[in-house]
């Protein structure tokens, strides 16, 4: 893959490379007493992969958000982050998590002020092997392409938001509407859905 990519910077650093060099196990950003470990490693893993500093941090204050990053001069990116296990112990395969209110203000951003900004989703899937988190592979997209996939909401309960909507989407539906193959999700580095 060449680097001409607007956002991606770093393609080859994964998953497991921010949790083993950092305590990437150790909930740092916003809402760390009810967050998972797991999706602060996914926030820091975007930074890595998306900034040009290789940033090991998360950070937001705002809830639509998970980081942000700037990967050039003059450009900024804000980026919801997502990660979900290859395959649950029952046998189906894992689910991203996307909240309707989180995503309503992520697209309407997006639409509104992409002249100054741009409004990403960072997904992320691994398998658990040792205990330890390994990357299966990793995608980021706009916020915009990620509203033409998604075709349903339903009422979900959190433990800090209370009930919201959210849809809940296997990862290979979501490389199916994206018209990515699970054979080239698996083995590139990332794939930029940006452009």
């Amino acid at each position: 893959m060449s680097n001409d990519s607007l956002f991606v910077q770093h393609p080859s650093i994964k998953l497991e490379d921010v949790r083993e060099d950092f305590e990437a196990n150790q909930a740092t950003g916003r809402g760390g007493e009810t967050a998972s470990s797991r999706g602060y490693n996914a926030e820091r893993l975007a930074g890595a992969v998306l900034s040009e500093r290789c940033s090991f941090h998360s950070w937001s204050d705002q809830s639509h958000y998970d980081t942000f990053v700037t990967p050039t001069d003059g450009v900024c990116g804000r980026v919801e982050c997502k990660s979900c296990i290859y395959r649950y112990p029952s046998g189906g395969y894992g689910r991203f998590r996307i909240w309707a209110h989180h995503h309503g203000v992520l697209s309407y951003m997006a639409e509104n002020w992409s002249d100054t900004a741009s409004y990403l989703y960072f997904f992320v899937v691994y398998t658990i092997e040792d205990s330890i988190e390994r990357e299966v592979g990793k995608l980021v997209t706009t916020a915009g392409t990620v509203d033409d996939v998604i075709d349903e909401w339903t009422l979900r309960n959190h433990d800090s938001m209370g009930e919201q909507r959210a849809r809940d989407i296997s990862w290979r539906v979501l490389l199916r509407r994206l018209g990515v193959s699970q054979e080239r999700f698996e083995t590139a580095d990332i794939i930029d859905l940006t452009s």
